[in-house]
């Protein structure tokens, strides 16, 4: 619990019993699990994106020890979209999808290790169907254990970010496990699983930070700035302004004597130093195998996936009214339920209700925003800035740090593309813990 306390006097309790609170979330929690599981077994193969890539990737580090090599040829965009409509039958191998190959390793190496022990027949270079089928739920069962870890670290954030309100918390752990979509995609061979659990971890460490007067843990946000930096590169941005922000208003509130601050300069330095440590072999490796300066590989993997649809493209042939028509609406869809290889469509009724669902949100948030911004502007008027109706400083602290984590989210997917058409809404789910709040 928080060392600080709330101003009883401008702020009620949340009348939900607390004794209930930790019970409901296990029962959200089973809940999840089963909804996952139903997903994991129920979707059919490979019919989650990305999917043969992502195996591929990791019985590459189960068979030989080494991470994969991107070469020309793992992406080919006429036997990727032949596969795709024929509905990955067993007659058309999916050995040859290595597109993924690219990407940081820490979601392959703990795949590989279960692979090794529960499918050894799937390591073979051309392996039977059914072991390929196999190692395939194996790693969607390893996705969904990760997420339910996710969801244990949404609902702690808030019991430690909203102490005196327990169905808050409650209420944005239910609303980050069961959006269809993000159900889907946790309960599928992706590394998104883990990337969404390390920034959950990040996000309360920062949290914490900012609510409990404490020294600065910097080992430990170290090692999950190392963690986040070897898991996905989407989540470098939304981990980098998230933390700065911490840094920040913790230098402005707790930290105040100049003293103290370069005491906090050095730890934001030792956390940015252990977390590039840890990162540091891979980055050396890329250099090595794709020359200078592709530390991440991205050069070589635009030179791979030649045919992919880029932006440029499709405004050159339909015109930037229909790429626009087209961002909206199938970020939307992908966002809420757009299943399969983004072929597979809800009722048009259901995504009209999500839309008012969705406006009803949005105007709830922009009304709690106001609350809370024009409380602090007129206390600070009246010489009673640490007096908070609504909220208390370190509360609005702590929500500008989940506010950068998801902003970067957003910078991240507008940035990807400018260069590919990836109108892909599970792109922005890295955001709905932050968002949650």
């Amino acid at each position: 619990m928080p060392a600080w306390t709330y101003p009883l006097a401008t702020q009620q309790p949340d009348p939900w019993p607390s004794a209930w609170t930790r019970p409901v979330a296990g029962l959200l929690l089973v809940l999840y699990m089963l909804v996952g599981a139903a997903f994991a077994l129920g979707t059919p193969s490979w019919q989650v994106p990305d999917e043969p890539a992502h195996v591929n990737y990791a019985r590459h580090v189960a068979a030989t020890g080494t991470l994969p090599v991107l070469q020309p040829g793992d992406y080919d965009a006429a036997y990727l979209e032949a596969i795709k409509a024929a509905r990955f039958p067993p007659t058309m191998s999916v050995t040859s999808i290595r597109y993924e190959a690219h990407q940081p390793p820490l979601y392959y190496l703990l795949a590989a290790g279960l692979l090794r022990i529960l499918t050894p027949d799937a390591l073979a270079p051309e392996p039977p169907w059914a072991a390929l089928v196999r190692a395939m739920r194996v790693m969607r069962f390893l996705s969904l254990v990760l997420s339910a870890g996710t969801l244990w670290v949404v609902y702690r954030l808030g019991r430690d970010l909203f102490p005196a309100h327990p169905s808050w918390a409650l209420a944005a752990t239910a609303f980050v496990a069961f959006i269809p979509q993000h159900v889907a995609m946790m309960a599928g061979a992706n590394n998104d699983a883990l990337a969404e659990l390390v920034l959950a971890l990040w996000l309360w460490a920062l949290v914490r930070l900012l609510l409990e007067p404490t020294p600065v843990r910097w080992g430990r946000l170290g090692l999950l700035l190392g963690i986040a930096l070897l898991t996905k590169t989407t989540l470098y941005l939304p981990v980098a302004l998230s933390g700065m922000t911490a840094f920040f208003l913790r230098g402005l509130t707790v930290d105040t004597s100049p003293a103290r601050r370069r005491c906090l300069a050095r730890d934001a330095a030792l956390t940015l130093g252990i977390g590039l440590m840890l990162a540091l072999p891979f980055y050396l490796r890329n250099l090595w195998v794709y020359g200078w300066p592709d530390v991440l590989s991205w050069r070589r993997h635009a030179a791979v996936v030649v045919g992919q649809m880029t932006t440029a493209a499709f405004v050159e042939q339909h015109g930037w009214a229909a790429y626009w028509r087209r961002a909206f609406t199938w970020t939307f869809r992908s966002f809420w339920g757009q299943f399969g290889w983004m072929g597979v469509l809800l009722d048009a009724r259901v995504y009209r209700a999500l839309a008012y669902v969705s406006g009803l949100l949005g105007l709830a948030a922009l009304l709690f925003v106001r609350a809370g911004w024009r409380d602090r502007h007129v206390n600070a008027l009246r010489g009673r800035a640490t007096v908070y109706r609504t909220l208390a400083p370190e509360q609005h602290n702590a929500l500008a740090v989940l506010l950068a984590a998801a902003l970067g989210t957003v910078i991240a997917y507008v940035g990807y593309n400018v260069t590919f058409l990836q109108h892909q809404g599970r792109y922005l789910f890295l955001a709905l813990a932050p968002l949650a709040y």
